[in-house]
């Protein structure tokens, strides 16, 4: 027969039992893990993403630039100057005026000039009138 003593401590061994996630698996998150759960993640550029970006921005910047530069160029080709006199003669039409004084540009452009520094407004111009036109620059 075998006699146990008192005084001596057994020797066990200690498990730690989680009672409430045994047998079940809980659904339950701490609220950081859910706000990391809900948001988007983070945007992360690599070299080569930012190379692209950089480029990409530099072209529309170029395309701006030009655009502008084209734009300053349209509206400054006539109208620049002074204003010069001109005699209407025999068979004349504000058409073919805007067409001698500025070959390059819109004729409708120039006609439309040249109605507005004459106050001419749909009237007709006459052989022998003295009209303002602009200067094509």
């Amino acid at each position: 027969m075998s006699v146990m003593s008192i005084d001596r401590p057994m020797a066990t061994r200690s498990t730690r039992v989680n009672l409430g996630t045994r047998g079940s698996r809980s659904t339950r998150q701490p609220s950081t893990e859910r706000q990391r759960a809900s948001a988007p993640p983070a945007l992360r550029l690599t070299a080569r993403g930012r190379l692209v970006a950089f480029v990409a921005s530099l072209l529309a910047l170029a395309a701006l630039v030009v655009g502008a530069g084209q734009m300053v160029e349209a509206t400054a080709g006539t109208g620049n100057g002074e204003p010069v006199a001109v005699v209407v003669g025999g068979g004349d039409t504000l058409w073919g005026i805007a067409q001698d004084i500025a070959p390059d540009q819109d004729p409708r452009s120039v006609v439309g000039q040249i109605r507005s520094l004459n106050d001419l407004g749909t009237r007709p111009i006459v052989p022998g009138q003295s009209i303002l036109v602009p200067v094509a620059g």
